[in-house]
């Protein structure tokens, strides 16, 4: 409210100066003609019987004789033309006037003083033009340096001011064309740096977009490791021979054994003989794990689609999925550019990137102990659909109770984000907002679901494919960072909108992604959970946990450090989420923070 009123006292004040410009400058202008007849009848300002002749009357007179007759003369008229330009600054409030509101400035002060000791040098009988003060100066300075030395001094100091000009504006015209190359040169540059590189992006239809992935490839790009050549310190072989012995002395028999290598663990594949019982496999999990001296193991019994049993045994030495070598990798792009929405969630065992579209998820429940990686996955989610999708098909709406995790995005939201009208703050920290933009999305969907009907389309999808459409629905993706924190504060009202939003909001294109690190009962409930068939549960302290969030147990044995489990639908897969400085992430906001969009405000909310 602060904002809004001093915004108010600006454009109020701005108008005044408008005002007083114009007002100013008419009694000047109407001054110069009936002056003589009102300056004998100045004394007399409260007498009805005398009418001035001025046309802002009396005041306009009085006003114009201190400024003109008392003051700098003909020079009183750059004092209206300045109060017009700052009142057309205030109110316009663009900072592309600032130079020229400089250089005015500048130009009306020498004026100011020049005209007048000019003029009256020139006509000195005609007071009018120079003034009282145009007078006192160049008498002043007739007795000091003599009428020739003050035509010297007048003739001097312009060729000084126009020399001046002339320079200033060479200099910022040689500015400019030093910009323009080297911008052309960032460009040449940045088009041989992703031709070096080999990186091949899927052409995009929005050709500036695809543009700013190059851009935005020569700033984040670092040299990859080889994966090949890191020595991962695990002697497959021997591996493969202490398995084989210990399953042989329960008098379990295999056909074959292979191995994986992925990112965090090795994956190695048995291939039992036709009668043995998956369950005595499982059952020798600690075994396993003392044989192989591994931290913990995770036995997949069976392995889905292949007929295989699957052992899962952390590698001495991880290997660090980079964000940079998934965004602009051959592989992210092909299994990507047909998504509406694609997210990347990092490698599986196979060492393969693995990307899912939440659109047709349609959202996504993370749960983890905390430090083990949710903030990094929501980080990488964001910055992948930045990456992949214009400013005008996708827009965030960020809670974060804790304050820090996602305010680096701050930077982003007039381009990227929904918002309530007369917000204040972009990202909603406080828990009483929460009611408000939760409402206020169920709204928004109401009107996108009428929307639906008057064009009679089936989604979001559909609609934005109609050519005599109004108005391009961008997708709208609600992201929570901890949802406990919301449920402290009125539990039902928050679980009544985010049941509805999760039944209702996917064909209208909102969806949401909500994160928590205490996946109990209380917090992710029966009815809560039914909706969020995707979830994803990195490390939890607990097999209760495990089973809360995944509907199974498996998540604490984890690694942790961006290890984690993906569900969907009954299918349960192992990835590695990629991992991104800080420092990288700042560089993407500040890269997107020039993109030129208006906000998406929201409706209002409900009372």
């Amino acid at each position: 409210m602060k904002r809004n009123e001093k915004k108010t006292v600006k454009i109020i004040f701005g108008f005044f100066l408008l005002g007083s410009g114009i007002f100013l400058f008419l009694s000047f202008f109407s001054f110069l003609y009936h002056w003589k007849n009102d300056q004998s009848q100045l004394e007399k300002l409260f007498d009805k019987e005398i009418i001035a002749e001025n046309l802002l009357g009396k005041i306009g007179a009085i006003v114009s004789h201190y400024f003109i007759h008392c003051g700098i003369g003909i020079s009183s008229f750059f004092i209206p033309i300045l109060f017009f330009f700052t009142g057309l600054k205030i109110i316009l409030n663009k900072k592309l006037l600032n130079n020229f509101y400089k250089s005015t400035i500048y130009k009306l002060l020498f004026f100011s003083i020049w005209l007048p000791i000019f003029f009256y040098v020139i006509v000195p009988n005609q007071g009018i033009f120079s003034g009282i003060f145009g007078f006192e100066i160049g008498n002043y300075l007739i007795h000091l340096i003599g009428k020739v030395g003050l035509y010297i001094l007048i003739f001097t100091s312009i060729i000084f001011y126009l020399i001046i000009i002339f320079r200033i504006r060479t200099l910022t015209i040689k500015n400019v064309m030093k910009k323009k190359i080297q911008n052309i040169n960032k460009k040449i540059d940045v088009k041989l740096n992703f031709l070096n590189t080999k990186i091949i992006n899927k052409p995009e239809m929005d050709t500036s977009f695809s543009q700013d992935k190059n851009i935005l490839h020569s700033i984040l790009y670092k040299k990859k490791e080889d994966f090949s050549s890191i020595d991962l310190k695990i002697d497959l072989e021997s591996n493969k021979k202490k398995i084989t012995q210990i399953l042989n002395y329960y008098n379990i028999e295999i056909s074959e054994i292979k191995a994986s290598i992925g990112p965090t663990i090795t994956l190695y594949e048995i291939y039992p003989k036709i009668g043995t019982r998956i369950s005595k496999i499982k059952n020798l999990k600690n075994e396993i794990a003392l044989n192989l001296s591994a931290i913990s193991i995770r036995i997949i019994a069976p392995i889905p689609g292949k007929g295989s049993i699957g052992i899962e045994i952390p590698n001495y030495k991880r290997y660090t999925v980079y964000m940079q070598d998934i965004l602009f990798s051959e592989e992210s792009n092909k299994k990507s550019h047909k998504m509406e929405l694609p997210i990347s969630l990092g490698k599986t065992v196979f060492n393969e990137i693995f990307i899912v579209d939440l659109a047709k998820m349609p959202h996504l429940l993370i749960a983890g102990s905390t430090g083990q990686g949710k903030s990094v996955g929501l980080n990488i989610m964001i910055v992948f659909l930045l990456y992949k999708k214009n400013p005008k098909d996708i827009k965030f709406i960020l809670i974060d109770p804790k304050k820090v995790e996602l305010s680096i995005y701050k930077k982003i939201s007039k381009s990227y984000f929904a918002i309530l009208p007369n917000s204040i703050e972009p990202i909603i920290t406080d828990l009483h907002e929460v009611k408000n933009i939760l409402n206020s999305l169920c709204k928004e969907m109401d009107q996108r679901y009428a929307i639906l009907e008057k064009y009679k389309v089936r989604n979001i999808k559909e609609y934005n494919n109609v050519k005599y459409n109004k108005h391009h629905l961008p997708y709208i993706i609600l992201i929570i960072d901890e949802f406990a924190d919301l449920n402290m504060n009125n539990q039902k009202q928050i679980e009544t909108y985010i049941t509805r939003l999760a039944q209702l909001a996917r064909a209208v294109g909102i969806h949401l992604i909500i994160a928590t690190q205490r996946p109990s009962v209380d917090v992710i409930t029966g009815l809560i959970k039914s909706n969020f068939t995707a979830r994803i549960a990195f490390k939890v302290s607990s097999k209760i946990d495990s089973r809360t969030i995944l509907d199974c147990t498996g998540a604490e044995q984890l690694v942790g450090k961006g290890d984690m489990l993906f569900s969907n639908r009954n299918e349960l897969i192992r990835l590695q989420c990629p991992f991104m400085e800080l420092s990288d992430i700042k560089k993407i906001v500040d890269f997107y923070e020039n993109k030129k969009n208006e906000y998406f405000f929201l409706p209002e909310p409900d009372m």
